[in-house]
């Protein structure tokens, strides 16, 4: 005869692979598909039309816009609409500093925000490869307690094919929390696209994206198919 302890170890082990299945379902991550579409536009406003030399400042200062959509996990529905306004300025072929801040709405069912970042980028040549790194600090506003401030460490490679207008790009991004629980390494994007510049001031990007949430119970990861337009009001 099976005492009570005993029937409880036999059920115990008999509903264990249960239960490592619904944890690792848990624990697997969420796939989910986005569209993301941005038009953006840069432009000088001090810009001199008339003979008379023009200072350096004009020539390197600008003022930018960009719109964007996001779709959800459908790409079926809206998730973000967003209104970015930029001031850059180009210290030197290799060095650029962007400050921008986002107003960005999603919804009447969910909260819309406003973040403010500061970014430098760094880009050189070498042979037919361009390699730039750029730096973003953002702050977002939001609760003490919900992901404000973050660090963002993005690597890019593009390759210049001869006779070819379409250049294959690559990147790497990181996205580091700074909050009440310390520094956190909370994500990590992949991209690989192209551009293409149909025009002297126009142009083009694909991309296709890979975005891994970090540092969550139940992370989602997600593939972002890219589309952008810039124009160069020169």
């Amino acid at each position: 005869m099976v005492t009570l302890p005993a029937r409880s170890i036999v059920l115990g082990l008999l509903a264990l692979p249960l239960l490592c299945r619904a944890q690792d379902g848990e624990l697997r991550p969420r796939l989910v598909q986005e569209g993301w579409f941005t038009v953006g536009a840069q432009f000088r406003p001090f810009k001199n039309t008339s003979r008379v030399a023009e200072p350096k400042f004009n020539k390197r200062f600008r003022l930018a816009t960009e719109a964007g959509y996001r779709s959800d996990e459908n790409l079926s529905g809206g998730k973000q609409v967003f209104w970015d306004l930029a001031v850059r300025y180009k210290f030197t072929d290799y060095l650029r500093v962007v400050a921008e801040h986002r107003f960005s709405f999603r919804g009447a069912d969910k909260s819309n925000s406003q973040r403010t970042s500061l970014q430098a980028q760094l880009r050189g040549e070498w042979n037919r490869f361009v390699g730039d790194y750029r730096m973003r600090y953002q702050h977002e506003y939001l609760d003490p307690t919900d992901v404000r401030d973050q660090l963002r460490n993005r690597l890019g490679l593009t390759y210049d094919i001869r006779k070819w207008k379409l250049d294959p790009e690559v990147s790497a991004e990181f996205f580091t929390w700074f909050g009440y629980l310390g520094t956190r390494l909370i994500g990590t994007r992949y991209s690989v696209g192209t551009s293409w510049t149909p025009g002297k001031d126009h142009e083009i990007g694909i991309a296709v994206m890979h975005d891994r949430e970090q540092y969550v119970s139940d992370p989602t990861y997600r593939i972002i198919y890219a589309l952008s337009y810039s124009l160069d009001i020169n």
